[in-house]
């Protein structure tokens, strides 16, 4: 573990290219695909699977994933959690040339801890009839300096002007119902749909929904789910393709 005077810093970070469950017409897990986990001490890691293919539900070219975490500056910790997939195919309905997953996490001690997607991608992506050359998942929003951080995303949450540019990213619960991001109803986890020019998930009759750029933020950690398909058609059961987590704190 990284070492201050009075400090040490724990790292953590995990990345995960392809993972997935179904229930019908078997009762399967997929076993994930390219997992890398980082040290408490920082370092790196990663992990790489060639041609995939499971059943004739989904395959894939290659996915890898990298973890990395250093102390970049006197008391400045850097932490890296990257997840590619290439050529992803799903029951014909869904494919991507290529999904990014990134986050990047900068934490000077003392201080709080910065997390930002940037690098974050699909390309080539189809979804039933809808098409995207490029889309991005790393809004400038949440780029920010101001932003990056727990009490910055607070800090906007109590802005009137800033919670209704938030809002309409807000990821709804599973029935469907709007989650409130009103102070008096502040948690400590937030979601928020960071596909930027995209809906937040795209029904396909038959097949069933996908779910795209899925941000969730705690006070020292940042999850990103690039693409999550729940499906509920001949074949049922869940699909996660890149997920990368980064998180690190000081002690004591």
């Amino acid at each position: 573990m990284a070492k201050q005077t009075n400090k040490m810093y724990l790292f953590q970070a995990n990345a995960t290219g392809v993972a997935g469950q179904f229930v019908q017409p078997f009762n399967d897990v997929l076993p994930i695909q390219a997992a890398s986990a980082l040290p408490v001490g920082g370092g790196f890691g990663s992990s790489r699977i060639g041609e995939f293919r499971y059943k004739d539900i989904l395959s894939f070219d290659s996915a890898y994933t990298e973890v990395k975490g250093a102390e970049i500056a006197d008391g400045v910790f850097e932490t890296v959690a990257l997840s590619v997939v290439e050529n992803f195919k799903l029951l014909d309905v869904v494919q991507c040339d290529r999904i990014v997953g990134r986050l990047t996490g900068n934490h000077p001690v003392p201080g709080e801890n910065s997390i930002v997607p940037s690098g974050s991608v699909f390309e080539g992506l189809r979804i039933g009839d809808r098409f995207f050359d490029k889309l991005d998942v790393a809004p400038d929003y949440f780029t920010t300096p101001q932003h990056s951080s727990w009490s910055g995303l607070l800090a906007a949450i109590e802005n009137d002007r800033e919670r209704t540019l938030l809002a309409p990213l807000s990821l709804p619960a599973p029935n469907g119902d709007p989650v409130s991001l009103l102070v008096s109803e502040r948690r400590n986890l937030l979601g928020f749909c960071v596909a930027v020019s995209a809906q937040q998930s795209f029904t396909v009759p038959n097949f069933g929904t996908v779910h795209l750029g899925e941000f969730f933020c705690e006070p020292t950690s940042r999850r990103l789910i690039m693409l999550r398909a729940e499906l509920d058609g001949a074949v049922q059961g869940q699909v996660v393709v890149g997920d990368p987590i980064v998180d690190g704190q000081p002690f004591p």
